[in-house]
């Protein structure tokens, strides 16, 4: 019996016709890059979070490097971390000048 890892459009169908809809306005708007739609998101997420403020990133890079840089990693800096990641984690580190330095439990 094969089962499937996670079958996402199951688990979408419900909203499917509300995302679709969302989606073809934000293209024919163009403003997918800052505009309302960035700006409406960063607020409702920051709701959501309880925080005063979100910024919405392009990618799981800027976001790692963004929180590098929120805890004031500077460059020199030098950064533990596993090894056993995807190579976005060193590359984010390296981004902002610091050295990923790789630790493994295993002594």
């Amino acid at each position: 019996m094969r089962v499937p890892f996670a079958d996402l459009g199951l688990k979408g169908k419900p909203c499917e016709p509300e995302v679709i809809a969302a989606v073809t306005n934000l293209l024919e708007a163009g403003s997918f890059i800052g505009g309302p739609e960035v700006d409406g998101f960063e607020g409702e997420f920051a709701r959501f979070c309880g925080a005063r403020e979100a910024v919405g990133v392009s990618s799981g890079t800027d976001a790692l490097v963004f929180a590098l840089l929120a805890t004031g990693i500077c460059p020199g800096d030098e950064v533990v971390t596993t090894p056993l990641s995807f190579v976005a984690t060193a590359e984010a580190i390296s981004h902002v000048g610091a050295t990923p330095v790789f630790v493994d439990v295993d002594p």
